[in-house]
């Protein structure tokens, strides 16, 4: 009893189900069936079409998504090609300030060049001025300069005897001079001005340039500030529609919409820890840039450094060598005793010397090993690193190339898929078919039921044995139906198993797809590390280029190093030596500390980059070891789509096997039509068995009792079960006679429906039957009054006129009917063209889907989209035209119909007035006929006509009325058929609305899309021309960078020659005028042994020849070249001879005075020799007072 009333349940929910939907409770099972078949055939299309609709929606969710990321990987290179471009500028900037730092010190190492020489030469008070009075204070002295090689030209110009030897000479040397001052002079003032103007002109471009380079790179920043808010205020846009497209999707299918929102929100986690990860790695590797950055600028600024340094000893050599050819020169001249005597200082000052050469040669000997050393530990180093990433590509390319393997297995397991899904596709098709057939045996069967039970009724007492065969066949066929449905559970629970199994090779599928992109995102960061690695090498490369440089330069000092100790050994001067070398101590202690320095930081920076050496390693272990989980994670991976193949083979084997077993199923419903009959009697044999050999075999055997017992439990088990099926089975039979009872109730009160229905027929016979006595008595009437009528023969002119009217009617009436018929012939070839029109809609939304496939072909062919998408435009245009013709044609047809039922309701009116006249004539003819037969044998004539004309009255009557009765059902079904049609098209119209609806959402988006990739492009187009701009720009910028440097150095290079050329004419005029006093003091001492001589031969002689040597011996220096140091020479010795000439002494001594001013402006003049000239003077003074 329990189980029977959730079925009797089912069956009121099934009934209230139908009375809801309008259908007949009393219909018969077959039209209840098959209308329940209908409905779960429209379900079944529901859901398919629900399924269809889900797959589209995710199919567009997924090609949103990677519309989304598409659109983040595109912001993503440009933030780097922003970060790109801002190092670019960053390094071009730090390479302009270097330069402009280096241009700084240059100046200033030039203007502290040009104050040490200034001060040198004891000019400190011009030292700290400016240039423009540097060169003012030079043209003067240019001027004092001419003014007294004028002043000595017209003294020179005396006659004596010097002149006609020395005075050529004189003149020549005086003109070289002279042409060699004004061309130094002129030289002077073009430097000066040249380095004024490069200086300004160099200042102000490099200001300018600064401040436009910053310009640009402000404005870039701006730029690229403003393209960061745009793409995110395109992606907050983006996800508004998502969010609206969420909210349409949630009002459609609500459970569907949270579904996808918790896809949604961990693509959006899985999205923003991707970014938050990606910022993190452009932090790190800002970070790394930075440091990198300024490891490079302290190498630029160290190598700089040495540049200087190198540039300050190339400079300070030829000094060096200046100093030392000095006093070569000099010692040339010197006498013979102090030869001697600098010979033994020069031995031991030259031991000293050689032991210091040897200590600094040893100490360069070991840095220089040191520094080899280095060099190979970096190289090493390098080719260790080189080796790793070398083993890192390999890995790369092996990784690559496992990648295409797994896509391509992804390519097989879809296809794979592909051919299940067809499979279980044709399987369902199968399925279906045979579910048709097993629900037509049902109906069969149903329909057998049906009769059996109308035989039941009929059938008497004697015929229960056939009732209970035919219940237990029912029972048989009942459980072979049960047997069917659950078998159809099971197929229906087997297909869930399958749709889940598909959902979670889907799953895997896409997490093989998100693993594929972690693996091509760690590829890109590998080759940001390879990236970084090659920066790496080329800055060991410089750094080793640089090293290489220094260690020539470094070897370069040394060989001068040597050659000065060559010529210092060479020398002979000691005294001079010791000053030059203890003057040169200082400064080479001061190189040797900061080359010390310069090798000491040069050792920190390769420990720095051996440390960065390290840290690269220790990076690309860890990428060795992600790379190494990688392959891990797709060899997992493989395993699972291996494992995943296998499975669907299993699940192909068990269709196949199902497949058999359905046919199998099929084949025992035909042949097992005969159910097997149950009886009750084994049951008691089985009862009766058990308890007998218990009884004769419990004094036996006390084990083989209790096994007997236990299988007597078992039978008593199985025993009660079986009743309890019994029992079951006669509560349904007690069902089945239920129903079936009141199915007799339910067909004995449509009888009892069937007789009051009758009965009603039966007195509206009746009442039919009055009324056509009534009509006769009428009659009679009526022919009383025609026999009293007279004028019965202008009546019966009058009547066969009628009748001819009435003729021409009956022809117009058959006329309109067959117009009629055209009119609903053409009615029916305009439904025909409706049809067409209906098929070619349908034709035309297999266009849109092709146009929808073609569309979303499109998306990937970007360049063929404008075209396809003008030809879709084109397409969507011709259809809402058809769209629009087809509509209008439908207009047209309800206005037809409409006209056409307007047309038929006035027929209708015309006949029903036709039968009325009809009635009328009828009456007035049988009133006639009453007439003529009363009245005379004339009307006998008149009756036959009239027989005649009835006959013929009755046989238009007879064509008319079936000419209206074929025409009412004409127009019954018509009526039928345009409801049809009327419903189908409301439908399709609906369809047609819903499919326009979509499509045009589809085109707006489509639209909207192709307007977003056009923005896109022509954003991408112009960053792009806006860059190659920019880039053009760069590069001639740093053409003419490159053209300033270039045209400074050559301008430095000559101001450094022309320095150089200065500081050896200055050096030369030093020496000019040491050999001056030299030559001075040589003649002063000529002058006091000839004025000693005079003294002693005018005692001897006379007073009378002193007077004019007198006015002569008053001078304090005068200027000799070379030639007259010669001269002097040999007047000297001439004196010491003891052989005076008069008047060759007194020609010297008319040629040597000047005026005291000549060698003032240079100090040299010293206390010494002027104190000498002054007893000269005090001497003569004496001299002049005896005389």
């Amino acid at each position: 009893m329990e189980g029977a009333q959730p079925e009797q349940a089912h069956i009121e929910d099934i009934t209230q189900q139908l009375k809801e939907e309008g259908v007949d409770t009393t219909a018969p099972a077959k039209d209840q069936l098959c209308y329940v078949w209908s409905l779960f055939l429209r379900s079944q299309e529901e859901l398919h079409s629900a399924a269809g609709e889900l797959e589209k929606l995710r199919q567009q969710q997924v090609e949103e998504m990677r519309e989304v990321e598409n659109y983040v990987a595109h912001i993503r290179m440009l933030t780097e090609a922003r970060d790109s471009l801002a190092t670019a500028f960053e390094r071009e900037n730090a390479q302009l300030r270097v330069e402009v730092t280096q241009l700084q010190l240059e100046q200033e190492s030039q203007q502290k060049e040009v104050e040490e020489m200034l001060e040198q030469e004891g000019l400190f008070d011009i030292a700290h001025s400016s240039p423009s009075e540097q060169v003012a204070y030079l043209l003067v002295e240019r001027s004092t300069l001419l003014e007294k090689i004028d002043a000595l030209e017209q003294k020179l110009q005396s006659p004596s005897c010097l002149e006609s030897l020395c005075a050529a000479q004189l003149q020549d040397q005086l003109d070289h001079i002279q042409r060699t001052l004004e061309d130094e002079l002129q030289e002077q003032r073009k430097s000066m001005q040249c380095t004024k103007e490069m200086t300004h002109k160099s200042h102000a471009e490099e200001l300018a340039r600064q401040s436009a380079l910053l310009r640009h790179t402000e404005q870039h920043l701006e730029e690229a500030t403003h393209r960061l808010q745009l793409a995110q205020a395109e992606i907050r846009r983006l996800t508004e529609e998502l969010a609206t497209q969420k909210e349409n999707q949630s009002k459609l299918a609500p459970s569907m919409a949270e579904s996808l929102k918790e896809e949604v929100n961990k693509v959006k986690d899985s999205e923003m820890s991707e970014l938050q990860k990606a910022r993190e790695l452009n932090i790190r590797l800002d970070q790394e840039i930075l440091a990198l950055r300024s490891r490079v600028q302290l190498l630029d600024s160290e190598r700089q450094m040495f540049l200087e340094q190198a540039e300050k000893l190339d400079e300070e050599v030829p000094k060096y060598q200046v100093t030392e050819e000095e006093p070569r020169y000099v010692l040339a001249r010197t006498d013979q005793t102090k030869e001697q005597e600098g010979c033994l200082l020069q031995d031991k000052k030259g031991n000293l010397k050689a032991e210091e050469e040897t200590s600094i040669l040893d100490e360069a000997a070991s840095e220089s090993e040191h520094n080899k050393a280095l060099h190979q530990r970096c190289r090493r180093a390098i080719e260790g690193v080189e080796c790793q990433n070398s083993q890192l590509l390999h890995k790369l390319r092996k990784l690559e190339r496992e990648h295409e393997d797994l896509v391509e297995r992804n390519e097989e397991l879809e296809s794979l898929l592909g051919e299940t899904q067809n499979q279980t596709k044709d399987e369902r098709e199968q399925f279906e078919c045979e579910i048709d057939g097993l629900q037509r045996k049902i109906s069969r069967l149903e329909a057998e039921l049906w009769k059996a039970q109308k035989s039941k009724s009929d059938m008497t007492d004697e015929e229960t044995s056939k009732v209970a065969d035919s219940q237990e066949v029912e029972k048989s066929k009942r459980e072979k139906v049960e047997e069917l449905e659950s078998k159809l559970l099971e197929e229906t629970e087997w297909r869930k198993q399958l749709a889940c199994n598909l959902e979670m090779t889907q799953k895997a599928l896409k997490d093989g797809k998100k693993e594929l992109h972690s693996s091509k995102s760690e590829l890109l960061r590998l080759r940001g590390a390879a990236e970084e690695r090659d920066f790496l090498h080329v800055t060991l490369e410089k750094l080793q280029q640089e090293n290489v440089m220094l260690e020539m330069k470094v070897s370069e000092l040394f060989q001068e190093c040597e050659q000065l100790n060559h010529i210092l050994t060479e020398g002979k001067k000691p005294g001079e030596i010791l000053l030059a070398s203890r003057r040169m101590c200082p400064e080479l202690t001061a190189k040797e500390r900061a080359l010390e320095d310069q090798i000491h930081s040069q050792g920190e920076e390769r420990e720095q980059l051996r440390v960065k050496l390290l840290e690269s390693k220790k990076k690309t272990e860890e990428l060795e070891k992600k790379v190494k989980e990688s392959y891990e994670e797709r060899r997992r991976l493989w395993e699972e789509n291996m494992q995943l193949r296998k499975d669907m083979l299993d699940l192909q084997c068990q269709l196949n096997i199902k497949s058999t077993a359905n046919v199998r199923a099929k084949r025992e419903a035909g042949f097992g039509e005969n159910p097997p009959r149950k009886t009750q009697t084994p049951m008691g044999s089985t009862d009766g068995e058990p308890k007998q050999g218990l009884l004769g075999e419990r004094p036996e055997q006390k084990e083989d009792g209790h096994l007997l017992w236990q299988d007597v439990q078992r039978i008593q088990n199985l025993g009660s079960s079986a009743e309890k099926e019994l029992r079951y089975e006669r509560e349904k039979n007690l069902k089945c006679n239920i129903l079936l009872q009141q199915e007799n109730i339910k067909v004995k009160a449509e009888l009892r429906q069937m007789q009051l229905k009758l009965s009603d027929s039966a007195k509206a016979c009746s009442s039919l039957t009055s009324q056509w006595e009534l009509s006769q008595q009428k009659v009679k009437e009526l022919e009383l009054e025609l026999l009293r009528q007279t004028q019965a023969a202008k009546q019966l002119s009058g009547l066969r006129e009628k009748i001819a009217q009435e003729k021409a009617r009956a022809t117009e009436a058959e006329r309109k009917i067959l117009e009629l018929q055209q009119t609903l012939k053409e009615s029916h070839h305009q439904v025909r063209l409706s049809e067409t029109h209906v098929l070619v809609r349908k034709q035309l939304e297999e266009q849109l889907k092709e146009a929808r496939e073609e569309e979303t072909k499109a998306q990937r062919q970007f360049q063929e989209e404008q075209q396809k998408r003008k030809l879709l435009d084109q397409q969507t245009e011709d259809l809402q035209q058809q769209l629009r013709h087809s509509q209008e044609n439908e207009a047209q047809l309800a206005r037809t119909f409409a006209e056409l039922q307007i047309q038929h309701q006035h027929q209708e009116a015309q006949l029903r007035i036709l039968e009325e006249e009809k009635k009328t004539l009828s009456n007035e003819h049988l009133q006639c006929q009453k007439y003529s037969q009363k009245i005379s044998g004339q009307l006998l004539g008149l009756q036959q006509e009239r027989e005649t004309l009835r006959e013929e009255y009755e046989h238009i009557l007879k064509e008319v009325a079936i000419s209206v009765r074929k025409q009412k059902e004409r127009q019954l079904r018509h009526k039928a058929k345009l409801r049809r049609a009327k419903e189908t098209f409301i439908c399709e119209v609906k369809q047609r609305d819903v499919r326009i609806r979509h499509l045009e959402n589809e085109l707006k988006l489509s639209k909207s899309q192709s307007e977003k990739d056009a923005m896109l492009i022509a954003q991408v187009t112009t960053e792009n021309d806006s860059l190659l701009q920019e880039k053009r720009k760069l590069t001639q910028q740093l053409h003419k960078l490159e053209e300033a440097e270039r045209s400074s150095k050559q301008e430095l290079s000559t101001i450094q020659s022309r320095v150089r050329l200065l500081d050896e004419e200055n050096k030369q005029l030093q020496e000019w005028t040491l050999q001056l006093t030299g030559q001075v003091g040589l003649l002063e001492r000529a002058l006091r042994s000839i004025h000693s001589h005079s003294l002693e031969e005018l005692k001897s002689i006379g007073f009378s020849e002193f007077q004019p040597q007198s006015k002569v011996l008053p001078l304090r220096s005068v200027s000799f070249s070379v030639m007259e140091l010669s001269d002097s020479h040999g007047l000297l010795k001439a004196v010491q001879d003891g052989k005076p000439e008069d008047h060759t002494e007194r020609s010297l001594l008319a040629s040597l005075p000047c005026p005291p001013s000549e060698i003032g402006y240079l100090n040299v003049a010293s206390p010494g020799e002027t104190s000498d000239l002054r007893t000269e003077e005090q001497t003569q003074a004496l001299c002049c007072d005896h005389v």
